[in-house]
């Protein structure tokens, strides 16, 4: 059992700094108890990375800056992919992150166009229809990131595998 503990000086409503002892421990493999003086809480390991990078944003902003820049260069690459890789693409992938790969689509016209024009007429009409119910207000950054994580390794798995390919820079 691995367990990291530190203990943080808070301020309480009235001011005064208060301990707050904080333990993340691995209760199992991918499997963690984060606790927060008596509070305790079990998390997966994609849950516990989530938290951190989280922490990281407030602490590095540079980073986050750096985290979307990194996200707008996979969608622009994304647009060169071959169809048949996008079909498995959208069939592979989970319809939350689907969702966030169609709203970020919306300010590049190659990749919406790509996206769409690999998705039957059934299909475009049930995205669109959830991207307006879903994402009436935006979307939460940390969506973004969490659904931009996962698509990229799926999309490194599919290269890997040869399901799906990028056009040759000329």
């Amino acid at each position: 059992m691995l367990m990291l503990a530190l203990q943080a000086h808070l301020p309480d409503r009235s001011g005064h700094a208060k301990p707050m002892n904080i333990t993340v421990t691995k209760i199992a493999p991918g499997q963690f108890t984060l606790t927060l003086d008596a509070q305790a809480m079990d998390l997966g390991e994609r849950d516990l990375k989530t938290l951190w990078m989280r922490i990281e944003d407030a602490l590095r902003p540079a980073d986050r800056a750096k985290r979307e820049e990194q996200f707008k260069s996979f969608l622009s690459r994304l647009a060169g992919a071959n169809d048949s890789g996008i079909q498995a693409l959208l069939r592979t992938a989970a319809h939350e992150d689907i969702l966030v790969l169609l709203y970020s689509s919306e300010q590049d016209e190659s990749l919406k166009k790509k996206l769409y024009g690999n998705m039957s007429e059934n299909s475009i009409k049930m995205y669109v229809e959830d991207l307006l119910f879903a994402f009436r207000e935006g979307v939460p950054g940390y969506r973004v990131d969490d659904a931009m994580l996962r698509l990229t390794g799926t999309v490194d798995k599919m290269v890997d595998a040869g399901t799906l390919s990028f056009k040759s820079p000329r």
